[in-house]
């Protein structure tokens, strides 16, 4: 499991840019940035191991202060699902939630609600999966390489945030426009570098399905 680190060393960075703010505003805005900049650069990608079981027939993810951008591999009882959107089973399969004596060898996993998995048809069993992630909302803790490798980019986000606070006596929107864009370029540019993978391979154009 990726190494965490505490979202508080976070916030020297941010205040080169926003001195006067206060740290929980400062927090705030640095979970924002953190979030942002990980589903949109999709660079946290981490296994995880989750027990599927009636009634629900769900599974939710166990990985701490993280949330799911999306599935590229799962795997129940060690065989392999395909993911898909909620609108995929919609129109291929319309009786999908409604099918309550539904029960077999899973062939797809979703997700419903934040943070947990569907398996359809239903079975229970030991579901394992790589996911995209981002830092939950309310997370105090970051992954490790995100504050060693992407802390200027995440302070520039959220120092630029801050400094849009209307009427805040800490505002410099001028400024904070400016930063915004700076993060906004960054978090571009890793995108790039994310889909051409460390190796340097060529981009494709089919994703994943959210």
């Amino acid at each position: 499991m990726t190494p965490r680190r505490d979202i508080d060393e976070m916030l020297p960075a941010v205040a080169l840019h926003a001195p006067k703010c206060p740290d929980p505003v400062a927090l705030r805005w640095i979970r924002w940035a953190a979030r942002e900049y990980c589903s949109r650069a999709r660079l946290w990608r981490d296994i995880d191991e989750i027990t599927v079981d009636r009634p629900e027939w769900q599974g939710l993810c166990s990985i701490e202060d993280a949330s799911i951008v999306s599935i590229e591999t799962a795997f129940l009882n060690g065989h392999k699902l395909d993911p898909v959107a909620v609108a995929w089973l919609d129109e291929n399969r319309p009786d999908w939630q409604f099918g309550e004596d539904e029960v077999g060898t899973a062939r797809f996993v979703t997700q419903t609600a934040p943070n947990t998995l569907t398996i359809v048809p239903r079975e229970s069993g030991t579901l394992k999966v790589r996911l995209v992630l981002q830092p939950s909302s309310t997370a105090f803790t970051l992954p490790a390489f995100l504050i060693d490798e992407h802390r200027e980019e995440i302070a520039l986000g959220a120092a630029g945030q801050i400094l849009m606070t209307p009427a805040a006596e800490f505002a410099n929107p001028e400024l904070g426009s400016i930063l915004l864009q700076q993060f906004q370029s960054k978090r571009a540019t890793a995108m790039v570098r994310t889909a051409k993978g460390q190796q340097g391979a060529r981009l494709r154009t089919k994703g994943s399905y959210v």
